[in-house]
C-alpha cells in the first residue's frame, strides 16, 4: 500500500508539472525536499492510508509544498481526485515505483529495529524490499541517503 500511494502521488504531481522522486519506503521528494509522507495501518485486516501532502504550506525547512511550485492555486480536491484514479489504475506497483526510486543506486544508512546499517541499494524486490550490495533484504527502516551516486 506505501508503494502504490506513494506512487499515486508522484504521477498526480506529474499532472501538475512537478518531477517527484520516491524515498524509500513512503516518502515524496521534489528537488530533494520533502513533499509528501505516505502512512500506512492496518486496522481489522484493513489497510488505512494516510498521504500527507503540502499543498499550501511547507511545515518543515527541509519540505516544500505544490503551490510554491506551480504558478496557480491547486484544490484538495482536485489534488484528491489525481490521487485516487492514479492509485486504482496503476498495474505494476513495484516497477512503476523503481522508476521514481531515489534509493536505487544510494549509499544509505538504515535504521532497523535490528539496529543501523550502511549499505549500497541495488534494487528493490517484488515484495518491496531494499536490496543491498551484501545481499542483505530489509523490509522496514528508516533511510538517510548519504551520497547522490557510487561515482561521486
Amino acid at each position: 500500500m506505501p508503494f502504490r500511494a506513494s506512487v499515486a502521488v508522484a504521477e498526480s504531481l506529474e499532472k501538475l508539472e512537478i518531477k517527484s522522486e520516491l524515498k524509500w519506503p513512503n516518502d515524496v521528494l521534489v528537488d530533494g525536499e520533502k513533499i509528501c509522507g505516505i502512512l500506512v495501518e492496518t486496522v481489522n485486516k484493513k489497510a488505512v492510508v494516510g498521504i500527507g501532502l503540502n499543498i499550501e504550506t511547507a511545515p518543515l525547512e527541509e519540505s516544500t509544498c505544490i503551490e510554491s511550485l506551480v504558478d496557480r492555486s491547486v484544490s484538495l480536491d482536485k489534488m484528491m481526485r489525481y490521487i485516487l484514479k492514479s492509485f486504482y489504475e496503476i498495474e505494476e506497483v513495484i516497477e512503476t515505483y523503481k522508476k521514481y526510486s531515489s534509493t536505487i543506486g544510494q549509499y544509505v544508512q538504515i535504521k532497523t529495529p535490528d539496529g543501523e546499517l550502511e549499505a549500497y541499494v541495488e534494487d528493490i524486490d517484488e515484495r518491496g524490499r531494499l536490496v543491498l550490495d551484501e545481499g542483505r533484504k530489509v523490509l522496514a527502516g528508516d533511510v538517510v541517503h548519504l551520497r547522490k551516486d557510487i561515482n561521486s
